[in-house]
C-alpha cells in the first residue's frame, strides 16, 4: 500500500520536525556543528609546520608529530598539539630564540592549570609554559609545555572563528 503525502500533511510534517529539532536542541543542550562538506570556508586540520605558523611559533629543528588538540569552544576552527623531543639546551635554545628570551613560567604544583587545552594529568611540578597568540592573527593561540627535564615539548595550538 502506497501513502500519498499532500501539500498539507508535508507542511504540517516540515513544522514538526523543525519545531521538535528546535526543541531538542534547547532542552538537550546541544549545538549544531559545521561539516567541511557544509562549509567549504572551515579548516581542516593543519600539519604541525602549518599549525605553528598560524600561532606565530617557529618551527624547531626536530622531528614533529602533530594529534587532535582539545576543542574548549564551538568557536574553534582546529585545535592541534604538536611535541617533539630534543636535548634540553635544544628545547632552550629553541625558546629562547623563538620567544625573546623568556625560558617560561614554572608550574607550581602537579595538575595546575596552565590552558584548557591541558589536561591536568599532563602538568607536572617543575615543567615550564608560556602562552600567547600570533600578533598579526589573534585568533591563533598557543601554550607550550616543555616537561620537567627540559627535553620534551608540547604546543597546544588553536584557531578560533574571528
Amino acid at each position: 500500500m502506497t501513502e500519498t503525502i499532500t501539500p498539507r500533511r508535508r507542511a504540517l510534517l516540515r513544522a514538526a520536525v523543525i519545531g521538535g529539532t528546535g526543541l531538542l536542541l534547547v532542552g538537550t543542550g546541544c549545538t549544531v556543528t559545521r561539516t567541511t562538506e557544509e562549509d567549504p570556508t572551515m579548516n581542516d586540520s593543519p600539519t604541525a609546520e602549518e599549525a605553528l605558523a598560524a600561532v606565530g611559533v617557529p618551527a624547531p629543528d626536530a622531528q614533529l608529530e602533530v594529534a587532535d588538540g582539545i576543542v574548549v569552544s564551538e568557536l574553534d576552527e582546529w585545535s592541534v598539539r604538536v611535541s617533539f623531543s630534543a636535548s634540553a639546551d635544544e628545547v632552550s635554545s629553541w625558546v629562547a630564540n623563538s620567544f625573546g628570551g623568556g625560558e617560561g613560567l614554572p608550574v607550581s604544583q602537579d595538575g595546575a592549570t596552565i590552558s584548557q587545552r591541558f589536561a591536568p594529568d599532563e602538568v607536572h611540578k617543575g615543567a615550564r609554559y608560556l602562552d600567547g597568540s600570533n600578533p598579526e592573527d589573534p585568533s591563533a593561540t598557543y601554550t607550550v609545555l616543555i616537561s620537567p627535564e627540559g627535553t620534551d615539548v608540547v604546543v597546544a595550538a588553536a584557531r578560533t572563528s574571528r
